[in-house]
């Protein structure tokens, strides 16, 4: 009986060390250069742009060439493609009293 926390020490030690963090390095910045802008409030588009972006924040942005791009960063060529911001609940039911009587099963 004694042995027993020692067997278990041996056992949850191993565990405990496995599951350390490990410290994951800084993500390089990405710039996304030569890309169009639609900033979906109705203006018009802004062509030939750089943005860029570390880890989930936008850094830099501004006309391609003339936004500061770290020496670092992922460069990708986007010309041709377009940026808008991010969308999500597409497809809203609110006030709907069949989508809630639905919900509600």
């Amino acid at each position: 009986m004694k042995q027993m926390p020692t067997v278990l020490w041996l056992w949850i030690l191993p565990v405990l060390l496995l599951a350390q963090a490990t410290p994951h390095p800084e993500p390089k910045p990405l710039a996304l250069t030569h890309v169009t802008i639609i900033d979906a409030t109705g203006a018009t588009a802004q062509p030939d742009r750089a943005v860029v972006v570390t880890g989930d924040r936008i850094i830099a942005l501004g006309q391609t060439g003339k936004a500061k791009v770290p020496k670092d960063a992922h460069v990708v060529d986007a010309s041709g493609k377009f940026l808008i911001p991010g969308l999500w609940d597409m497809q809203g039911h609110l006030g709907d009293e069949d989508f809630d009587q639905t919900a509600a099963c």
